[in-house]
């Protein structure tokens, strides 16, 4: 029963619900219920040979160029070039049955290109009857000077940004981001999908985010690094960070780099354990606790008093489920928090 009340709630979320949807609420069987004309159209919309059309323009601008990209469906790849200009290459491509109502629906599907000085605003124009039947997507590729600042926002796709130096916004709902080589990057995130950062170094503050996914960083040599999803892992790896928080409740946290002097990392995981393998002598104070699991450090951690509330354990600092205390000068705050996982703090 649950399950047939949580499809009519879908249903009535995407409009798609009619007299028939009452037919959900009930263990009905493929005869009892007619098939919805929405579901014809949606199958017809996925089948049929594949039409496509291709666009190619190169804009000219200044040292200060700037792109903003907004799509629903397809993947987007940025990368930087030499010059001054901006190149737009794209692959639009559409399904239906019917090979004459593809050419139609591809002619119907536009890509809207304006410049104002050097800023450029692409916009995917999608017809306002493509949720009959209607099945299409846009890939672009784009090369930028490197010196540009690029947004792209894209509901259904993967999005890559590669090389650019200037400001980087990348954000996708469903699909993969990536940015390498990007030290100007703000943001870098998705609702569902992963998210993955290589080789970068700024003076800024860096997001990386999902909701369902994994969070991938190597290679960072960041000030600020915000890290966190809801259902995935967060794996960073070589990473040069002052201040960091990483955060998520159903995967495991790991992390592999070396503390700042003065530098605060916090470590967030419910469901799941967190395992940090440092580098370097510099030392740190920690505040270390799980509530149903253990906690192990093979560092030398003096311990300070544990208050008669809180759980007690070995004083050699294995498999307590908490442990305050510090290490060396105790420059750092460390702070790390499992609620049924094991933590784990060991040398690289």
């Amino acid at each position: 029963m649950i399950r047939y009340r949580l499809l009519l709630t879908v249903a009535l979320g995407l409009g798609l619900a009619g007299p028939a949807s009452a037919a959900l609420t009930r263990a009905a069987g493929p005869e009892e219920t007619p098939r919805s004309p929405w579901f014809d159209r949606y199958q017809d919309s996925r089948q049929g040979p594949e039409q496509t059309e291709r666009f190619d323009q190169t804009y000219k601008v200044g040292p200060d160029a700037a792109l903003d990209l907004v799509q629903i469906a397809g993947d987007v790849r940025v990368t930087a070039g030499r010059g001054n200009e901006i190149r737009v290459e794209a692959l639009k491509s559409v399904r239906n049955r019917d090979p004459e109502e593809a050419k139609r629906m591809l002619s119907q599907l536009r890509i809207e290109v304006t410049q104002v000085g050097n800023r450029l605003e692409v916009r995917t124009i999608y017809p306002r009857t493509s949720g009959r039947g209607w099945s299409g997507s846009v890939d672009y590729t784009i090369v930028v000077p490197q010196s540009a600042a690029v947004a792209v926002k894209t509901i259904s796709g993967d999005l890559s940004v590669t090389g650019v130096h200037g400001e980087v916004r990348a954000e996708s709902t469903s699909g993969d981001v990536e940015v390498v080589g990007t030290p100007n990057v703000i943001v870098a995130k998705t609702v569902s999908g992963d998210v993955r950062a290589r080789d970068i170094g700024t003076s800024n503050a860096l997001t990386l985010g999902t909701i369902s996914g994994t969070v991938i960083a190597t290679g960072l040599k960041v000030r600020t690094l915000d890290a966190s999803s809801v259902s995935g892992d967060l794996q960073l790896t070589n990473l040069q960070v002052e201040r960091l928080t990483a955060k998520t409740i159903n995967g495991d946290i790991g992390f592999d780099g070396s503390l700042a002097r003065g530098g605060r990392y916090e470590f967030q995981a419910h469901s799941g354990g967190v395992r940090l393998v440092l580098a370097g002598v510099t030392g740190f104070e920690l505040d270390a606790s799980t509530f149903s699991g253990s906690i192990r450090s093979d560092f030398p951690v003096t311990l300070r008093s544990i208050g008669s509330d809180e759980p007690r354990g070995r004083r050699n600092g294995l498999n307590n489920r908490a442990i305050r205390g510090t290490f060396g000068d105790a420059s750092a705050i460390l702070s790390v928090r499992s609620f049924s996982g094991t933590v784990v703090i060991t040398k690289k």
